[in-house]
């Protein structure tokens, strides 16, 4: 191998390693919510494990907070992304943003179900909050 094949060999090993720990290290959480027949009917599941929003009617709405904390003494750039047929009935509040050392931040999901919504249907998804370490840029 030449000198160069190595450097590059070894800049992608680095790389992939990087992306394999911010993957292993991103919270994970499922995500579902059920649309009920009625009008104005809400039923939360309280769980701590999932973001489940329970049972929505058409029209309604529901809200779900997650807590997020920085313990380390460098700066970390969220990422919040999520996935599946829940995804175009959540909205979020912050996202793609810097969070400062030692600090904790609150994301708050809100789910709306719409006219639309297909009585008797679970739409389920994922959500994934990844942590990258941003040196420098918290100041």
């Amino acid at each position: 191998m030449r000198r160069w094949e190595k450097v590059v060999g070894a800049i992608l090993l680095i790389v992939f390693l990087a992306v394999f720990y911010i993957v292993l290290d991103a919270n994970k959480y499922r995500a579902q919510v059920a649309a009920i027949e009625g009008e104005g009917k809400v039923g939360i599941n309280p769980t701590t494990e999932l973001l489940d929003f329970g049972d929505l009617s058409r029209g309604t709405s529901a809200i779900r907070r997650v807590s997020i904390a920085n313990n380390t003494p460098v700066p970390m750039w969220i990422a919040v992304v999520r996935t599946g047929s829940i995804y175009d009935l959540t909205d979020l509040d912050k996202n793609y943003f810097v969070m400062k050392p030692r600090a904790e931040e609150r994301l708050e999901f809100k789910v709306y179900m719409p006219a639309s919504a297909e009585i008797g249907r679970m739409y389920k998804g994922r959500v994934y909050i990844f942590r990258i370490p941003a040196p420098g840029a918290g100041k």
